[in-house]
């Protein structure tokens, strides 16, 4: 392997502009952006999410390209036992670790308890399963607080081996059922890894003596962060700051993959990748933004793979606080209804939401940051998620409607009095910036006594403040982790979701069918009520949602197999293209 990365580092290192020709036998892939760590337990971020699906694997995981359809992986089957609480898992035989060790399933218990007891803040594991395994998502940040949470017999009981730790049956044991545990688990945090190779290279021995030890421990010094324990079709050759490179695992389960090494380069300046795509240096690019396109498009040697109903899974808005903190709060001018500024409860009124949802122009927002290739979405859900509501309205410009609402909201009093306020986006995000003026420059438009400034704050500042509850309006995003509705719509809607702490949302009737959703197994009702929420989020207008792009694959068009799986970080597995 030390012989493949020199030849490869040599040939394919990235300069300020030099390069040299991909190799027939390699793939190389220009982006930008550069993994948080090889650790599953530790990354969460789309970077490190395209090298672990590719190193690692889960037990269940997408029938590629579909997202609602899984298939096993390293397991060959799956039984619901115990009212729901037990998934025993038939662990498929013969698995062969980058190590050459055989997995089995006290390989799955430990993964599984790892990602459990260090309970990374930047982590995944916590968010997404903690309160199922261990009835808490405190994370190891807080040692004490995470110590009067979960106890070692909770972590111990998550995964139990009913035929013994060598054995091929693995019990995965949550407090309360739940319908989206087997899409939740196809989340890379959740992959197995080589617990006897990373125990011999110094990581948690996976005991009661020493879990403690490790709870909140910074996971980028450990051994995990940079060496790969998994079972995939690739294993990682070498990680720098400029570019990783993984080299094809020959003992694949699955058979050995067609194409021999991957390099990616993380390339900051969009023309440098443009100019190694457009040389054949690189054979698949990222774009920083859609019109860059007419750079690359009908140039000989490329190919740009678009379809209309390429959606990606990421949904963004302009969400309205229902209880802002006006406390020494310049963004809500006096606090009052005055016409020099609003009080704490302004958005709380269902006619002013009304109201600015139909100041936002949706299709000349496509027009304008989209070139005209968008969708409106309905609600804030992934138009590709089962529970979408395609059949309900889209709010969008209609100045009549707006007036009406306004004139009947706080009855008559914003109409009369007026008001000021301020919107906030983080700097540098220009399409969140054009949501926000092209309601203001039509909310003042509509009436003279109506004022809305926008300003920029940077990115830890402005979550910081949104976290406070200050900004009474703002613009943000969610990127699907796992493939059901519930990870939009109680982020967004629900009253303890991860956006109530920046909005105080409270609506009532969404919040019935939201926890009917919770706890409902059979998929087809649970999809009735997120589609009845949906009827929900156009009569109630909490939160403004903003068109996503059509999604687009840019690469020389000697790659064969590309597809599009919004699920995964790049759209497909390197193991199923092939380089003709």
């Amino acid at each position: 392997m030390n012989r493949i990365f020199a030849i490869l580092a040599s040939a394919l290192f990235v300069g300020a502009v030099a390069f040299a020709q991909a190799p027939a036998d390699t793939y190389v892939f220009s982006t930008f952006g550069a993994p948080a760590s090889l650790d599953p337990a530790r990354a969460y971020d789309t970077s490190s999410g395209t090298i672990l699906e590719n190193v690692y694997e889960t037990l269940y995981t997408f029938d590629d390209p579909a997202i609602d359809q899984l298939r096993p992986l390293l397991a060959t089957g799956v039984e619901i036992l115990n009212d729901g609480l037990t998934y025993r898992f038939t662990l498929r035989e013969g698995v062969e670790f980058h190590s050459g060790n055989t997995m089995s399933c006290k390989d799955v218990a430990w993964s599984i308890k790892y990602g459990l007891v260090t309970a990374a803040p930047e982590g995944a594991t916590s968010y997404l399963l903690g309160k199922q395994f261990v009835g808490s998502q405190q994370t190891g940040d807080d040692v004490e607080a995470f110590l009067a949470d979960v106890t070692w017999d909770e972590i111990d009981g998550a995964v139990t081996c009913p035929e013994g730790p060598d054995g091929l049956v693995a019990d995965l044991n949550i407090q309360a059922p739940d319908p989206a545990f087997l899409a939740v688990l196809a989340y890379t945090a959740f992959s197995v890894i080589d617990s006897e190779f990373a125990i011999a290279n110094g990581v948690w021995d996976g005991t009661e003596a020493t879990w403690q030890d490790w709870i909140g421990r910074e996971l980028t010094e450990e051994f995990l962060h940079r060496n790969v324990a998994g079972t995939g079709a690739y294993e990682v050759v070498e990680w720098g700051d400029a570019s990783l490179i993984a080299t094809r695992h020959d003992g694949y389960w699955g058979g050995p993959a067609a194409i021999e090494n991957v390099v990616i380069n993380y390339v900051d300046e969009e023309a440098t990748r443009i100019l190694a795509l457009q040389q054949g240096d690189a054979d698949r690019i990222t774009l920083g933004q859609r019109a860059s396109l007419v750079q690359v498009s009908g140039a000989p040697g490329i190919t740009v793979h678009e379809e209309p109903d390429w959606s990606g899974t990421c949904v963004s808005a302009g969400f309205f606080n229902f209880l802002i903190d006006t406390t020494d709060n310049v963004d809500v001018g006096s606090g009052q209804l005055d016409g020099a500024g609003i009080p704490a409860d302004f958005f709380s009124d269902v006619n002013v939401r009304r109201g600015f949802a139909h100041l936002f122009d949706q299709d000349e927002f496509i027009a304008q940051i989209y070139q005209g290739a968008g969708t409106t979405l309905t609600m804030g859900l992934p138009n590709t998620f089962p529970g979408y509501n395609p059949d309900v309205p889209v709010r969008t410009i209609d100045l009549e409607a707006a007036e009406q609402a306004f004139r009947l909201a706080w009855d008559g009093a914003v109409w009369e009095n007026g008001f000021e306020f301020t919107a906030l986006y983080n700097a540098g995000n220009t399409t969140r910036e054009t949501l926000l003026n092209i309601i203001k420059d039509n909310v003042e438009f509509l009436n003279p006594k109506f004022t809305m400034n926008v300003r920029s704050l940077p990115w830890p500042d402005f979550l910081a403040r949104t976290a406070e509850k200050k900004v009474p309006f703002f613009a943000l995003g969610w990127c699907a982790d796992y493939a059901d509705a519930r990870n939009f719509v109680n982020t967004f809607y629900d009253n303890d979701g991860f956006y109530s702490a920046r909005t105080s949302i409270d609506l009532p009737d969404m919040q019935n069918l939201i926890d009917q959703a919770d706890v409902i197994l059979d998929q087809e009702t649970r999809a009735f009520l997120y589609r009845d929420i949906g009827t929900l989020h156009y009569d109630l207008a909490p939160m403004i949602v903003y068109p996503v792009p059509t999604e687009y694959i840019l690469t020389r068009d000697n790659i064969s197999g590309v597809y599009f799986n919004p699920m995964r970080s790049h759209y497909y597995l390197w193991q199923d293209i092939a380089k003709n």
